[in-house]
């Protein structure tokens, strides 16, 4: 289904989670997902739009705070 995206990355040690960014645009990641990381480090995103590009990026969380988001990357 061309609307659903799966979304991968490398675990951080540490991590208890991560947000999973997304957005039409390399600046304007506006929706989230908060997927915990005993749930594994692979998401379908199933909220997307037909013939729109997007763009993904990931952020890692603990205890501690929030990581730094990764590098956006591009899907067309």
């Amino acid at each position: 289904d061309p609307r659903n995206a799966f979304v991968t990355w490398e675990p951080v040690p540490g991590a208890i989670g991560y947000n999973v960014l997304w957005g039409i645009a390399r600046d304007k990641l506006y929706q989230t997902w908060q997927w915990w990381a005993d749930a594994g480090n692979r998401l379908e995103v199933r909220a997307l739009t037909v013939g729109q590009d997007y763009w993904f990026a990931i952020e890692a969380f603990n205890e501690n705070g929030v990581s730094a988001v990764s590098e956006p990357v591009h899907v067309p």
